[in-house]
Order: C-alpha cells, then sequence, then structure tokens
C-alpha cells in the first residue's frame, strides 16, 4: 500500500500525487468522490453509475418527491426500463437492417 503526505492549503486544497493521478487516470476536471468511514478518509473516483444516480436524484427532487432509497429504486427501474426499450428497438432496427452507418448519423446531425 502506497502512502503520501500531502499539505492542504488554506483553501483546504491539496495536491493529488501526479502518481495517483495517472494510475486512475484523473484529469484536469475529473471528479472525486469523498467517503467517510470511521475515521478514514477515502478518495474514490465518479463512475458513470454515480452520475447515473446524481440524475435520478436530481428528478425526483423535481417531481417534487422525497429522496429515499425507495424512490430510487422505482426511478431506477424505470431508467431500466427504457433502456430496455431503447436496446430492444435498436435491435429491431439493426435486424429489420433499418440502421444507418456512423458517417451518415454524423452528417444527419451536422445538418441539423
Amino acid at each position: 500500500m502506497a502512502e503520501y503526505n500531502v499539505t492542504i492549503s488554506s483553501k483546504g486544497q491539496f495536491i493529488l500525487p501526479k502518481e495517483i493521478r495517472d494510475q486512475f487516470k484523473l484529469a484536469t476536471g475529473s471528479k472525486v468522490k469523498i467517503v467517510v468511514e470511521g475515521e478514514n478518509i477515502i478518495l474514490k473516483p465518479r463512475t458513470v453509475a454515480d452520475e447515473l444516480c446524481d440524475l435520478i436524484r436530481d428528478d425526483i427532487e423535481k417531481d417534487g418527491k422525497t429522496v429515499t432509497e425507495e424512490t430510487i429504486r422505482m426511478y431506477q427501474i424505470k431508467l431500466n426500463q427504457a433502456f430496455d426499450a431503447m436496446v430492444a428497438e435498436a435491435e429491431g432496427e439493426y435486424n429489420r437492417q433499418e440502421y444507418v452507418s456512423l458517417a451518415e448519423l454524423k452528417q444527419e446531425n451536422e445538418n441539423v
């Protein structure tokens, strides 16, 4: 286990050593989450799942509902169902050969 000593600035900032940034592919603008477990402070790179969870929480709040484990689970189920429907639609288009190439899609988006 590697150990590093860093100094916290007057603004509460510190420099994450380059070796760690490289190992976890962290660059300017990368987001990390801080987890407190007892007396330990753990930094973890944020994942796509973390970002989706934030979006779900935002949707729950916009809908005027209380953010609870139950409402999060309900919204996750709805999101998974929407993803499943999108995948099924894409598979159907592929099977019917109703798809366009990536180049055609890019060209279509440029003309919008």
